[in-house]
């Protein structure tokens, strides 16, 4: 009797496991299919002993039934033929010439080449040589090879394309934090800009109050001595008053108040212009928790307290900027 396909892909180099799962799942169909589901499960893993071990108690069953069957006088149909009847029922291809030991086998033949016109042949099908096992080996072995470079070239492009989505997605990010940058940069720029502004436009405004100041002082003090000695009062000359620099506040949507504290350093904070002067008070008793104050302009000296408090900042005046004295 000849040798089984189970023995014949063993001797081929499989290992028993996998020939035996091989055979299962193509139900015995014979040695090509089973080569066929061998290399398409190459890289599946070598079956578990429990997967073993249930594999036999199968196989136990169904000698048993067999067993039971021959006393009854026949065997149990569970797929599993003898060689000489292996022989009887082979079938032919007639689309390709390919011999088959029975349906089964013809019918996975027919699913996976669509092939299907078939006849029954008398050709015996005879076991493998040694020179054909071998040269099945090798080119399963071949085709095995050609599917792993296939598997590791795939890997290699995926690993690019993964590569290039990383570095694009760098790419992105950084341009991201150069614009962030430059944007907070040109803020940056912008405030100091508008600070030195307000800064300026205060202080000619407080340059222009001591000139007024100074001229009223000066004429009252010429008032004094005239009438010291009795000279009458000339003419007032038509004067153009000193004003400082105009300033349209509806130009300006802030207004930066610095208050001067008599115990500390300035606060300095900025208010939008519409906002009323108790939001500066407010802010200030954060500041100065459990004490009282008075907010006082200095020029012209004014006390901002009770119904000042009800205005905004830009109908005070004290836009763009403004310095108070906290007492």
């Amino acid at each position: 009797m000849g040798k089984s396909d189970k023995d014949t892909l063993i001797e081929m180099g499989f290992s028993s496991g996998k020939v035996a799962k091989a055979l299962r799942e193509t139900r015995n169909a014979g040695l090509q299919p089973a080569m066929d589901w061998l290399f398409a499960h190459a890289d599946d893993p070598e079956p578990t002993e429990e997967e073993m071990l249930a594999e036999v108690a199968r196989g136990g069953s169904s000698s048993g039934g067999g067993s039971g069957s021959a006393s009854g006088g026949g065997d149990a149909d569970d797929g599993e033929i003898t060689e000489a009847q292996a022989n009887a029922q082979s079938l032919k291809c007639d689309d390709c010439g390919r011999m088959f030991r029975d349906g089964t086998a013809a019918e996975a033949h027919a699913i996976k080449t669509q092939h299907v016109n078939f006849s029954e042949s008398t050709q015996a099908i005879k076991p493998l040589t040694a020179e054909e096992k071998a040269a099945k080996l090798a080119e399963l072995q071949e085709r095995l090879k050609l599917k792993r470079e296939e598997k590791r070239l795939a890997e290699i492009e995926d690993q690019k394309k993964a590569e290039k989505v990383r570095r694009a997605t760098g790419r992105e990010m950084t341009e991201i934090k150069e614009k962030h940058a430059e944007q907070e940069m040109k803020k940056a720029l912008e405030a100091k800009k508008r600070e030195k502004e307000e800064e300026r436009i205060a202080k000619a405004k407080i340059q222009a109050q001591i000139a007024a100041d100074k001229a009223e002082r000066q004429r009252k003090l010429d008032e004094r001595k005239r009438q010291a000695q009795g000279v009458p009062e000339p003419a007032p000359a038509p004067t153009k008053p000193f004003a400082a620099p105009s300033v349209s506040a509806a130009n300006y949507d802030e207004a930066r108040i610095q208050v001067r504290i008599p115990d500390g350093a300035p606060i300095t904070q900025n208010f939008p212009s519409d906002a009323k002067l108790e939001a500066v008070y407010e802010f200030l008793a954060q500041q100065r928790p459990g004490t009282t104050f008075k907010l006082v302009q200095t020029f012209p000296r004014k006390v901002l307290d009770g119904a000042e408090r009800s205005k905004t900042l830009k109908e005070l005046g004290l836009v763009p900027s403004a310095a108070l004295v906290l007492q």
